[in-house]
């Protein structure tokens, strides 16, 4: 994928639905605005910037401070816009990074932002970063609409084009598209609202179940605790001895810990990912 194409429209089949009574309706709300909705008990939103009631978080909070110079953190990054947009991302490719689509949106009337007025600091902690870059381009999935969040939910997903090669510097994380089950072990961190100068991690959370939007698209419900900032992070599993991305978080949930997120297995093979012009 070259910086100057456009997003392809061919996206796999998905498969047949799964647990399919229990997400009747599936709500995900642009950032920063409240709109939500019910589906069977549990309660999705991409999380407000409401302090004193963070969604996706539970109590006590399992959250702690991880070291972003050592593996699988130092691959992720925060996303930081000029309109002051902040979500999280993770390296794939020497020049390739993923985030969620709708953190390439802002306002209420859902207006996408230009690829170079987004950067990507690479294990931006405190005031310090390991690297940056400034964002060439993008590709969204012509199926996501940020005004029917709901319905295209399954296609929250970005892949950007950096400038810089910042996949030598921190690595990659491989894409793991092997359909998952309910209680799969997982890890997920990020730079949260609550928390924004440092990557925060649930370090003992699971996978609950995959299910499925408006669209039939599969989802993540998982129990991990993240809340706003923390969207465009990736779904961690232990595999070999090292980590691969096996969701990306879109949501949280507003009531318990937890969120949901898109399965790495329902994204296509992206051009420029993998470990091809690294050491």
């Amino acid at each position: 994928m070259a910086a100057s194409e456009r997003p392809r429209s061919a996206v796999p089949p998905l498969r047949r639905a799964l647990a399919a009574s229990f997400l009747a309706t599936f709500l995900l709300t642009p950032l920063l605005t409240p709109p939500m909705a019910w589906a069977d008990g549990v309660q999705f939103v991409e999380p407000r910037a409401n302090p004193s009631q963070l969604p996706g978080l539970g109590g006590p909070d399992r959250r702690e401070r991880v070291d972003p110079t050592t593996p699988p953190w130092r691959m992720l990054g925060r996303i930081q816009t000029i309109y002051g947009g902040r979500c999280t991302g993770f390296l794939i490719g020497l020049y390739r990074a993923m985030t969620a689509a709708h953190c390439l949106y802002r306002g209420p009337a859902h207006v996408q932002i230009s690829p170079r007025t987004v950067h990507f600091l690479l294990g931006a902690d405190r005031g310090d970063i390991k690297a940056a870059a400034l964002v060439v381009d993008y590709v969204i999935p012509p199926g996501f609409d940020p005004s029917h969040e709901t319905q295209s939910s399954g296609e929250d997903w970005a892949v950007l084009v950096l400038n810089e090669p910042l996949g030598a510097i921190g690595g990659v994380l491989p894409l793991d598209r092997t359909p998952l089950s309910g209680r799969t072990p997982i890890v997920l961190g990020g730079y949260s609202r609550d928390h924004t100068e440092v990557i925060e991690a649930d370090l003992s959370c699971r996978v609950l179940e995959v299910v499925r939007n408006a669209r039939g698209a599969p989802l993540l419900h998982h129990d991990c605790e993240a809340t706003e900032g923390t969207s465009g992070a990736p779904l961690l599993k232990r595999q070999n001895g090292g980590w691969v991305v096996v969701g990306i978080q879109i949501g949280a949930v507003v009531n318990h810990a937890g969120g949901v997120a898109v399965p790495a297995a329902s994204l296509p093979a992206i051009e420029g990912e993998g470990t091809d012009g690294l050491r």
